[in-house]
């Protein structure tokens, strides 16, 4: 566990994850994720904290072995894990899809429409200040991807290294929110949660904890976007 954690100190890592489904249910649907250089002060803090929270609130300890899902968590639980996420050195950026002004074909081809947003929203965090650094994008394995022959990693390196010519180690890498060394994934569960709960809902209680901390915020389709 110490190796995994600590295999990412000093560089970038860009953890995401989504929250809504894309046509099923709900207009919204988010993709989210948070910007750190010290992925071991964020996995800290998150086991920390949820294991607190699974000590006083045992029916959550049950649930899953490390985890506490946002979704599932009690409204304080939520509240202060939010709280603690803000008080690190990092970024919140997001993308929201109105499901509404997507193209139908497009949300049948749920995969391609995932890295499409992914892509876009990534075009706003890597830039040519990033030459010469690895830059490690971390996403819950649950999210929504390609198959092997056209996956998220090969179809990023494509745009970054080759159309936009930028000299950066990109890497792709998927881990279990329930994993032992995963706690920032869960992080980017509660922020992607709560991004999702501002817009389907119109809730900003949990938003505006981490309102403070959003780097970048990206609306699709945007010229249509909420109408």
């Amino acid at each position: 566990m110490y190796n995994a954690i600590n295999k990412y100190q000093n560089q970038k890592c860009i953890i995401f994850d989504e929250s809504g489904n894309l046509g099923s249910s709900g207009r919204y649907f988010v993709i989210a994720c948070i910007e750190t250089n010290n992925y071991r002060a964020l996995h800290n803090i998150m086991h920390r904290k949820l294991g607190i929270a699974k000590a006083k609130f045992p029916a959550l300890s049950v649930l899953h072995t490390h985890e506490i899902k946002a979704k599932e968590a009690y409204p304080c639980v939520r509240h202060h894990i939010l709280e603690c996420i803000a008080s690190k050195e990092l970024s919140v950026s997001y993308i929201v899809a109105d499901l509404n002004h997507v193209k139908s074909t497009l949300l049948i081809e749920k995969n391609i429409f995932y890295n499409y947003l992914m892509r876009i929203l990534l075009d706003q965090l890597i830039t040519s200040a990033d030459n010469g650094k690895v830059i490690n994008i971390i996403c819950d394995n649950k999210s929504t991807k390609v198959g092997s022959a056209n996956s998220l990693e090969e179809y990023l390196k494509l745009h970054f290294v080759y159309d936009r010519g930028y000299d950066i180690t990109l890497r792709v890498e998927y881990l279990d929110s329930n994993a032992s060394f995963a706690y920032p994934v869960q992080a980017a569960d509660y922020v992607a949660n709560a991004l999702y709960a501002k817009y389907e809902y119109g809730e900003d209680l949990y938003y505006s904890v981490i309102s403070s901390k959003v780097k970048k915020a990206c609306k699709f389709p945007l010229r249509d976007f909420g109408k």
